[in-house]
């Protein structure tokens, strides 16, 4: 979940999450950093509440609801049983332009707008928080259909990049939030 599903399980507006992380409430270190934005599990969202001063419980109706858009046919006690260790590797539109050998993300990045508009690539697995997000073998695979293209610059992928994210030891762009405003000054 990102931060607008989390702040909504708990009935808030998504500047929720910004405030429980200055509160403490919630950290980085239980999510999953993708493009440069924290993620973290269905598991974790649900039992966040216990966390806060005044506890709350989850608004299951909205989990079921995120549940049901994000991973259709499964169920909810699968989903809670996942654990951050247990995701599988997973890149946003930073991590992808970062596989590419002698890419960047001034070309790369309208590349894959180009390439996703015109479906050449394949549709998010996943959109949370308004970033699309795809299983690592997907967006390989999207690269491929992009080489197959006709008139395509050919894509190399970086396979010491790929590897570093099937590990999940990848720290390229992408794999930390960049702090902004008064935070960055200090």
């Amino acid at each position: 979940m990102g931060g607008q599903e989390l702040a909504a399980i708990y009935d808030g507006p998504p500047r929720n999450t910004a405030q429980w992380l200055q509160r403490g409430s919630l950290d980085y270190e239980d999510a999953k950093i993708i493009s440069g934005r924290a993620y973290w599990t269905l598991q974790f969202a649900v039992a966040l509440g216990e966390r806060f001063t005044r506890p709350k419980e989850p608004n299951m109706a909205v989990v079921e609801e995120l549940l049901r858009e994000q991973a259709p046919g499964r169920s909810l006690v699968s989903a809670l049983a996942v654990h951050l260790a247990d995701l599988p590797p997973i890149v946003g539109k930073q991590e992808f332009v970062a596989m590419i050998v002698d890419e960047d993300a001034m070309h790369g990045l309208p590349r894959l707008d180009h390439a996703l508009k015109t479906g050449t690539f394949p549709a998010p697995d996943w959109k949370l928080s308004g970033s699309p997000l795809w299983l690592l073998d997907t967006a390989l695979e999207g690269a491929a259909r992009m080489n197959a293209a006709p008139k395509a610059k050919p894509l190399v992928i970086d396979a010491e990049v790929e590897k570093s994210l099937r590990e999940g030891t990848y720290a390229g762009p992408g794999s930390v939030i960049l702090t902004r405003g008064v935070a960055k000054k200090s």
